[in-house]
């Protein structure tokens, strides 16, 4: 488990994200969980500021890739 459970973030099933809808809210949940702007203000410590910048931007480049095979 790479999040802290204090981030509010729950694991979620490959069954859970069946339909594009379904993939766009879970994407929109967790980028709010763990937008570092969102994660500075619940006074994080270093290592998860840091933790929660790259899952973030991990997240983003998926959500690129999702979206231009969507398209495809």
């Amino acid at each position: 488990q790479v999040l802290w459970p204090e981030c509010g973030w729950h694991p979620v099933s490959p069954t859970d994200m069946i339909t594009s809808a379904s993939v766009k809210k879970i994407y929109r949940k967790a980028t709010l969980c763990i937008h570092p702007d969102k994660v500075q203000q619940k006074g994080v410590s270093l290592k998860q500021k840091y933790t929660a910048e790259n899952v973030f931007d991990i997240l983003k480049e998926a959500w690129k890739k999702f979206n231009v095979e969507e398209l495809s």
